[in-house]
């Protein structure tokens, strides 16, 4: 019996003009001649136009399906195209390809469903998405982003992960990712005087143990595990140990974030943690200033 070929994940082309215009625009020398000159902000708006996101919808193909998302601006329209087809492409390839239908997902910093939208899609309605996610700001776009999708089987836990229950500041600043790290008391008093819309802003969260969350809201094991949390990496595993040690527990995607991990933390700190707990096949790779691991577990140990 001839074995089925598993589907493809990968982006497939829309007309050829648009597929075209999608690959020239992202010519790395074309880039920095658009910057050089200041135009990115105007050349954004066109072409949001005329890629088809005209009613501040991005739409995505992933192969099989496709996935939706709003969008704010053309700016925001770009960067979460550029989420799909270039930033986060090996942890969606280890992913997409790993889950099946029913399977369950834990996505630890979901931020707007970036993740959370087409894993939902991918485990179907007998599977569950678990989204944490404690920013008020991204669970309401995070919602109704699942809501565009139709999705039914994602369960928002607005809380923090980490190894210790206790409320914390997560802070943004500059349009950066919200961090619970790096805050100095000054850039508290600022940014508690943001406005709550503003790219900069201070909010109060809780931070949960992540086996106990499990525990107390009778989750059950995830298949798969996705962590980006700004340098708050080691404290969400450690939390979360028990979960990651389980047979049934079987692959970890986790961003890890040199420059925002705390004094005594370091990314090697994090992959032996990690090889501790039954991860033995690991890829790393470096993406920026970031270290991309890609652990999964030895199929001897199901």
């Amino acid at each position: 019996m001839e074995a089925k070929a598993r589907p493809s994940w990968r982006p497939t082309s829309l007309a050829n003009p648009v597929r075209t215009l999608k690959k020239f625009s992202y010519n790395p020398r074309l880039l920095a001649v658009v910057r050089a000159l200041h135009l990115s902000d105007i050349l954004r708006k066109i072409y949001q136009w005329a890629t088809g996101g005209k009613e501040n919808i991005l739409k995505v193909n992933l192969g099989r399906f496709d996935v939706l998302f709003h969008v704010h601006s053309a700016g925001e329209y770009r960067v979460l195209e550029h989420f799909f087809v270039s930033f986060e492409r090996d942890f969606f390839d280890a992913l997409l390809s790993s889950l099946e239908e029913g399977d369950v997902v834990l996505d630890v910093g979901s931020s707007l469903g970036e993740f959370a939208v087409p894993l939902a899609k991918v485990v179907g309605n007998s599977g569950l998405v678990l989204a944490v996610e404690p920013e008020t700001s991204a669970c309401a776009q995070l919602e109704a982003n699942l809501n565009l999708n139709g999705s039914s089987n994602v369960r928002i836990l607005r809380a923090a992960l980490g190894d210790e229950r206790r409320e914390s500041r997560l802070s943004w600043k500059d349009g950066s990712c919200p961090s619970l790290l790096g805050v100095s008391e000054v850039d508290q008093q600022a940014l508690s005087e943001s406005a709550p819309s503003a790219t900069s802003g201070l909010e109060v969260v809780s931070i949960e143990i992540g086996d106990q969350l499990m525990d107390r809201e009778h989750l059950p094991i995830p298949k798969a595990v996705k962590i980006d949390v700004e340098g708050f990496e080691f404290q969400v595993i450690s939390g979360l140990s028990r979960t990651l040690r389980n047979a049934a527990c079987r692959l970890l995607c986790c961003e890890i974030h040199p420059a925002f991990l705390p004094s005594g933390t370091t990314p090697q700190l994090i992959i032996e943690k990690v090889k501790s707990l039954g991860f033995t096949d690991m890829v790393l790779s470096e993406r920026s200033e970031q270290v991309h691991m890609i652990a999964r577990k030895d199929d001897s140990q199901t």
